[in-house]
């Protein structure tokens, strides 16, 4: 599996401002000082793109101009510290966003010739030949900045972080100026897609391998997320693996695992033949990641569906950071319906590729009748009192644990509603909400003592979750904000958690 590797706070920083966390950069920032500064062009350009982030996020177009103008003025200020084309071409395009044609015009022009006069100027060749296609789309030499975009992505075709930067930040000049955006989709950043699918396949699996492998090859996904189960799993993760090998040494095979890997192994790999285990093996060992999502040792179907839904959440996620689009690909039995979480992932107008594979008889996985079914837990740790509920929403009921109150639900967005009303409420009330198999109204002590955990952290208006409950609530088409906050040491170890908002 890839090694961690040691980042300096800017590069943090900038990772989570890209990856979705601009509130959570933005309090680091805040804590070691970086706001304001009168001689860090580093952290003045950090705080411009996170400020350039709020204004997107403006409800109007007054507040939206002001806070882009405020972003191209600490550009301009970090320009006039380092002498770089980077926040100088930011500061261009940003005074086009608040308003100012004129403004954006002149800081274009010095930008092309600071790069003419300095042919090593920029942080990489990538960034170099994008920031004169930026300079050059703000000129409105729009047929000379497509090819200097294409002549950039050239020079670094796997920087993908990049590219959706740039893609992002051309979408806007583009609405902007009126125009047309869809020349960018050729450069778009490959899909993430998840992958699943049936265990006991025959033993003649050749026809399921080459649709496997036609799919990636006319696909071509840089990211990959589903478990390592014997059958369709490993198949798919194995022509994944090769054709990276082969063809794109950047792409990243995230395995997502409802169960502990040694409990996996056992139940999704060796049941199904020993062949199995050394293929399982190799295939974890070259993955990029490996995560166990699961609470309470939950039925085999159950933590598969559980696991699914966050591997799904994670996929959506990381195509919306990259600009890009998110995907997935299962192989059914025939004649066998979808299982519900690839049903109702279809039924969102995602795009899903089914491939038919033939069961060698029936699976030897029998589990025991069970009541639990994955539900929804909304926690309100009370301030001054018990903590109500909205008076729209008297018809929940609650129950009484630990100092807070909690409720069980169904249907994930709904209970997401639910929990931001609650933080909204106006009583201090501290609000948390957690995805996990449940008896019905009778959630167990561990996930109950969760979600506490979980509310604990949380500041009025925030409701916080679990990193398997943001990602869940992601892919069910969340409509508000999903940030994460930082780590909270829980029973079940140190682990990321999430606002949402």
């Amino acid at each position: 599996m890839a090694a961690s590797t040691l980042l300096s706070p800017y590069t943090q920083l900038l990772r989570l401002a890209r990856s979705g966390s601009p509130e959570r950069a933005w309090s680091l920032m805040a804590q070691h000082g970086l706001l304001d500064s009168d001689s860090d062009d580093k952290a003045l350009s950090l705080q411009a793109r996170l400020v350039k982030d709020r204004a997107k996020r403006a409800t109007t177009g007054a507040e939206r101009a002001r806070l882009f103008d405020q972003s191209a003025q600490l550009y301009a200020k970090a320009a006039g510290l380092s002498g770089a084309s980077y926040p100088l071409i930011n500061a261009a395009s940003l005074s086009l966003f608040a308003g100012k044609p004129a403004q954006a015009q002149r800081f274009a022009r010095q930008v092309l010739d600071l790069i003419e006069s300095d042919p090593e100027e920029g942080e990489t060749p990538y960034w170099r030949a994008a920031t004169r296609s930026e300079a050059l789309l703000l000129l409105d030499r729009e047929e000379e900045a497509r090819a200097a975009l294409r002549e950039a992505i050239a020079r670094q075709p796997q920087a993908w972080e990049d590219h959706a930067a740039t893609l992002a930040q051309f979408e806007l000049i583009l609405a902007e100026k009126g125009l047309g955006a869809n020349w960018l989709d050729a450069h778009r950043p490959p899909p993430s897609v998840h992958f699943s699918g049936i265990a006991r396949l025959a033993p003649d699996t050749r026809a399921v391998s080459e649709a496997i492998e036609h799919y990636i090859a006319s696909e071509r996904p840089g990211f990959a997320y589903g478990a390592l189960a014997a059958g369709s799993d490993l198949l798919f993760a194995e022509a994944f693996i090769a054709w990276r090998d082969a063809d794109c040494p950047a792409a990243e095979l995230h395995v997502v695992l409802p169960l502990p890997i040694d409990q996996f192994r056992r139940l999704s790999v060796a049941a199904f033949g020993d062949h199995w285990l050394e293929r399982f093996d190799a295939a974890l060992a070259q993955a990029t990641s490996a995560t166990v999502y699961g609470l309470d040792d939950p039925e085999l179907p159950l933590a598969v569906e559980y696991a699914d839904l966050v591997a799904m959440g994670r996929a959506v996620r990381n195509a919306r950071v990259l600009e890009s689009r998110a995907g997935a690909i299962t192989v059914v039995g025939k004649g066998e319906s979808l299982r519900p979480q690839l049903a109702s992932w279809r039924g969102r107008g995602r795009p899903l590729t089914i491939i038919e594979g033939v069961r060698a008889g029936e699976t030897v996985l029998r589990s025991a009748p069970t009541h639990q079914r994955l539900q929804i837990l909304v926690w309100a740790r009370d301030a001054d009192g018990p903590a109500g509920t909205p008076p729209a929403r008297r018809d929940v009921q609650r129950h009484g644990y630990l100092g807070g109150h909690w409720s069980l639900h169904d249907d994930l967005a709904e209970a997401g509603k639910l929990a931001k009303d609650l933080a909204d409420g106006g009583d201090g009330a501290q609000v948390a909400i957690v995805l996990a198999p449940c008896n019905p109204n009778d959630p167990s002590a561990p996930v109950l003592q969760r979600a506490a955990g979980l509310a604990a952290v949380a500041t009025p208006g925030t409701v916080v979750a679990d990193e398997a409950t943001a990602m869940a609530l992601i892919r069910a088409g969340w409509g508000g904000t999903i940030e994460e906050l930082g780590e909270l040491l829980l029973p079940s170890g140190r682990e990321p958690i999430w606002s949402i908002g």
